[in-house]
């Protein structure tokens, strides 16, 4: 076991960052809160292990302990996950909270997506193991440092809309917490049914979405959801701007879960669906539900966690919304949710409430022409998941190629002869658009989301037509007529 050591001294850091906000004009705020850690260096390294047998091994474990620590969050300095892995069976590590028992397994694709890194961990104690695939060589890990939660006594700026914090808790399964940088992002009706948040959220500290997140502890430190509802920010989806109220939103998109294989949406099982424009003034209630900090003698167990307020939608111009809904650190990229209609209006991004009866809080309206550019332009995992088909001649290869999939996922390459229709596949969980499907193939996807098959068409199939879809665990492909020739 290695136990590590970390002082007191994030406790002077966060007396300073809270006199420069209350430094601030409350109009300015943006609402992103920061989650308080501290990082610890590791050096730890497995050395090159081998499984000389038929059935996976752990070849190598480790126990590392941090006392006093809120929660942990493993990095992960190189990993050689059996540098032969040819797509069947991976090496892996398995990482595992002694708390709550909470785990997470990444392979050498997931490992990927995570950029290194592990899910959040509550409690002081983690489990890591290496499972080494049975007759692979040359296994091995190096650790680089473990980050670990600690008590924030500062509550962010407070932006309560008169002199009661009047949000209760709730729990919307279309909104989640945005880790390490403490802000709000919530689930939106796109092809990929993918998210958005706030531009000033969208650094490089939106790494980690949590969706079904528990209460603080007594002291106010964020806990985690088991790994299962939590979910890697994919980087190359991201596109934002950071800036003014009206000039700041931010849309990215998430991979698939490393321990249910499904998508957020899939999980969650509902989104919010983006109105074409803020609607003008007219007596609405706006909603705002995020993860905000707590002050005001809210119980600290609420500290950052999801909350929700209605109130008076006030003001529409530009690209600017206002509403008199309470709000506070951490509740940047909470979806600004129109009460009568049902629909998202725009994000939350900037304070400005306070006793002054006229004040408001607000955000970038939807109709924002960089955002509808962005939803316009998807990329990464918002991207739609594509088939692209060649000309196809009759005895002649040909080959088929699937993108924007989840990378390590396998594709099924499949093709109709009775045109398009509903076709429900139970065991991937998708309904095709093709009618009486038969399989080309399959494909394992690289590392950057693409799969491709080559197949000869038979001389027999000259002539005809042939509708071709690519399918997934729980994702379907576009469609593609082709005519042999």
């Amino acid at each position: 076991m290695r136990r590590l050591n970390f002082g007191p001294e994030h406790g002077v850091f966060g007396t300073l960052c809270m006199l420069g906000i209350l430094a601030m004009p409350v109009a300015a705020l943006g609402q992103a809160q920061p989650i308080a850690s501290k990082p610890i260096d590791l050096t730890v390294d497995s050395g090159l292990l081998n499984n000389d047998g038929d059935e996976p091994r752990v070849v190598w474990s480790e126990i590392i302990e941090a006392r006093g620590a809120g929660w942990l969050r493993l990095y992960i300095k190189s990993a050689d996950l059996d540098p032969d892995f040819d797509g069947a069976e991976s090496s892996f590590l398995r990482i595992m909270s002694l708390k709550d028992g909470g785990t997470q397994n990444l392979n050498t694709w997931t490992l990927n997506q995570w950029r290194n890194s592990t899910a959040y961990f509550n409690g002081e104690t983690l489990s890591i193991e290496l499972i080494a695939r049975p007759h692979s060589r040359n296994n091995r890990v190096v650790l680089d440092h473990i980050d670990v939660g600690i008590v924030d006594r500062q509550e962010g700026p407070q932006t309560i809309c008169g002199t009661t914090d009047d949000r209760v808790l709730s729990m919307d399964p279309r909104s989640a917490r945005a880790m390490p940088i403490g802000c709000t992002a919530w689930l939106i009706n796109d092809p990929n049914h993918q998210m958005i948040t706030a531009g000033h959220c969208s650094t490089s500290s939106l790494q980690v979405i949590q969706f079904n997140v528990p209460l603080s502890n007594t002291e106010g430190t964020p806990q985690n959801p088991l790994p299962e509802d939590q979910y890697a920010v994919d980087v190359s989806s991201k596109q934002s701007q950071s800036g003014s109220i009206g000039q700041d939103w931010g849309y990215f998109g998430v991979f698939r879960n490393t321990e249910t294989g499904l998508s957020a949406y899939q999980a969650q099982g509902d989104f919010f669906t983006l109105a074409s424009t803020p609607p003008p003034v007219n007596g609405q209630t706006i909603r705002i539900t995020g993860y905000g900090t707590t002050g005001n003698g809210v119980p600290r167990e609420w500290n950052q966690v999801q909350k929700t307020h209605t109130g008076e939608y006030r003001q529409f111009s530009g690209s600017t919304v206002r509403y008199n809904v309470d709000t506070t650190g951490g509740n940047s990229g909470s979806c600004v949710f129109n009460e009568d209609t049902g629909e998202a209006i725009g994000v939350h991004t900037h304070g400005g409430c306070g006793t002054d009866p006229n004040s408001a809080n607000n955000g970038t309206g939807i109709n924002n022409a960089g955002w509808q550019t962005a939803l316009a332009n998807p990329r990464g995992v918002c991207a739609p998941f594509t088939l692209s088909v060649p000309v196809l001649i009759a005895g002649q290869p040909a080959t088929f190629e699937a993108s924007n999939v989840s990378p390590g996922s396998r594709v099924y390459f499949l093709y109709s002869l009775r045109g398009a229709g509903e076709t429900l596949v139970p065991s991937l969980g998708v309904t095709l658009g093709i009618r009486n499907p038969a399989l080309g193939g399959s494909a394992v996807a690289n590392g950057n989301g693409m799969a491709s098959l080559t197949r000869t068409i038979p001389a027999a199939a000259r002539g005809l037509t042939l509708m071709l879809q690519a399918a997934e665990a729980g994702r379907a492909s576009t469609i593609s007529s082709r005519r042999v020739n």
